[in-house]
């Protein structure tokens, strides 16, 4: 049976860097969900209740009029994303993953930029659904007006996905999938950083988001409601704007003069601008004793910390910020599962790791590939490749890794199956190919999830040659036997794969060893013979048929009948009734 989805891993960012190393980020992880308060009318604003339906919004929203996935790929697919703006270096540099990775994956791209203005971001949702996309990315930042942009654009059809800014339980019922940032998880996190450094006590102030966005209060009040809680000695004195560089360097002065020496902390919701000019003014007035985190772990905020001017930032970048936006839209038009929220990982940067953003040091965790041995030898494909999965996350912690210290992993990983090869007698030949062909693959310059994905069809291999040996039903003969059983079913290469825990390339490779056929030929076979017994008798409807059995286009199933059987499907239904 196919496996369920697994979304432990949501998120990655994978580079190589000018030295030759992989620059990796580490996936995300799902959120535990406490049960809704029962009293939620009698709380006040300071219990972290109070905010439940936003810090948890979507979890439990049923969806409304939500589109079937096409199964057919993302290329050649047309998106629009509406941006609020693209004046910060948050947006620009989303916006420009965005663009490079629909260029990767064939799809057609148009960005539409508000300035900023819920007037205009209103009118490029009309524009938007005029212009009749495959899909639309929503990055809004006035949280409440959304709800309607979401809505109206579900109401035309049009699928959509919400990023970067968080949806409320109202928005989330139209959307395909929300993804972005834990914003009260990172600002709790980082409030609780706030308070370890200032040993639970003095007062604190808060540099604000703008009003009307999901930050404004996840960086607001989620600070203030974890620090109710955490450090109750400490005291709340103050919130004010704190997104243009200047007001916030003199609502500091104010404060500085106000609350002197009561004044221990500030929370910003920005590193950048804000936080320079921030620490600016508190090195002009000889208060470097104040303890000063922010969000965001811009490049800014990272030099900030190193010069001990910022003691800790969330991380947040916006490139994994971009990636996961477009790899779940990539999934959806793949037909993969996917969940309703998908959040980036959640880490505070302090000096104990920022040179670790910025100059990157090697290592990786032990691992256990005696795991993987007993996996192969009992022959379970499954947790065969559920450890590479696991690998994959291991790298993926260590944010670096030398080319060197991957192909050394990688070439002790294939000697073992060699050696596991050897023990029933086999050929690594015959199994595997040459070791000339062997070591070229692994040592050639490419990136870590195809080398991985690589080794993990050389395991299955291992088991597959296991299993010949004893005359046992291989894996890909379950696969065949599950399209035998569900033809009909909405199904392709990727999903299969998906499914079974296999790459699409390996899968595709044996299936035509094993069948003699590509896999959309032996697919199409199937149907077309099914559907020859469908179109009989009287009263035949055939877009019906063709949907029944899997095609959500009509006209090629008719293009592909004809093409099997030589005549028309009217002309067949003609044939059989004469």
């Amino acid at each position: 049976m196919p496996k369920p989805a697994h979304p432990r891993v949501q998120s990655v960012s994978l580079k190589r860097g000018t030295d030759g190393q992989f620059l990796l980020l580490w996936g995300a992880t799902e959120k535990e969900i406490p049960r809704p308060p029962v009293n939620k009318d009698n709380l006040d604003r300071y219990d972290r209740a109070y905010w439940y339906d936003m810090e948890y919004a979507g979890w439990n929203s049923k969806k409304i009029n939500i589109p079937d996935s096409p199964r057919d790929g993302a290329a050649g697919k047309t998106l629009i994303y509406l941006q609020p703006g693209n004046d910060h270096p948050y947006m620009l540099q989303y916006a420009a993953t965005i663009e490079k990775r629909c260029g990767e994956l064939g799809m057609t791209l148009t960005t539409l930029s508000s300035d900023w203005d819920d007037e205009r971001f209103d009118a490029n949702v009309t524009r938007a659904i005029e212009m009749k996309p495959d899909i639309i990315l929503l990055n809004p930042e006035n949280q409440q007006l959304s709800n309607t942009w979401y809505r109206r654009i579900n109401e035309a059809g049009i699928p959509v996905v919400g990023s970067n800014f968080l949806a409320d339980n109202e928005g989330h019922r139209y959307l395909l999938a929300w993804t972005g940032p834990d914003d009260w998880g990172q600002s709790r996190l980082l409030a609780r950083t706030m308070a370890d450094r200032m040993n639970r006590r003095g007062g604190y102030a808060i540099l604000r988001h703008r009003p009307g966005n999901s930050s404004y209060y996840a960086r607001t009040w989620g600070v203030i409601t974890e620090l109710e809680e955490y450090a109750p000695n400490m005291k709340h004195l103050d919130s004010r704007a704190g997104m243009d560089p200047q007001k916030a360097a003199v609502e500091v002065e104010k404060w500085l003069d106000l609350y002197g020496d009561e004044i221990n902390g500030i929370f910003s919701a920005d590193d950048e601008a804000v936080m320079t000019a921030v620490t600016g003014v508190l090195e002009k007035r000889n208060r470097t004793d104040i303890c000063c985190v922010a969000a965001g772990s811009s490049n800014t905020g990272l030099e900030l910390i190193r010069r001990n001017k910022l003691y800790a930032s969330s991380y947040q970048s916006p490139e994994i910020d971009a990636e996961t936006a477009i790899q779940t839209i990539a999934d959806w038009f793949e037909g993969l599962s996917i969940e309703p929220i998908r959040y980036l990982p959640k880490h505070i940067v302090t000096a104990a790791d920022a040179d670790e953003f910025i100059n990157l040091t090697p290592g990786v965790n032990t691992l256990n590939m005696d795991h993987l041995y007993s996996s192969i030898r009992e022959y379970n494909w499954r947790a065969c490749y559920n450890f590479f999965g696991d690998l994959y996350e291991k790298l993926l912690t260590s944010r670096v890794i030398p080319s060197e210290m991957f192909q050394g992993i990688c070439l002790e990983l294939l000697t073992g199956m060699i050696i596991l090869l050897k023990e029933d007698g086999l050929s690594v030949e015959d199994s595997l190919g040459s070791y000339d062909n062997l070591m070229k693959h692994l040592l050639k310059d490419r990136d870590i999830p195809s080398v991985l994905e690589w080794l993990s069809d050389m395991a299955q291999q291992v088991i597959s040659s296991k299993l010949a040996k004893i005359n046992k039903k291989s894996h890909i003969q379950e696969i065949i036997d599950y399209i035998d059983r569900n033809f009909s079913s909405p199904m392709s290469l990727k999903s299969l794969s998906y499914d079974f825990s296999i790459s699409q390339a390996y899968l595709g490779q044996i299936f035509r060893k094993e069948t003699g056929m590509k896999f959309n030929d032996y697919l199409n076979d199937k149907r077309i013979e099914k559907a020859k017994k469908m179109l009989k008798g009287e009263n035949v409807v055939i877009n019906k048929i063709a949907l029944q059995l899997g095609y959500t286009d009509p006209a090629y199933f008719y293009k592909l009948f004809k093409k099997k059987t030589g005549m028309s499907a009217s002309e067949f239904i003609q044939k059989q009734n004469s």
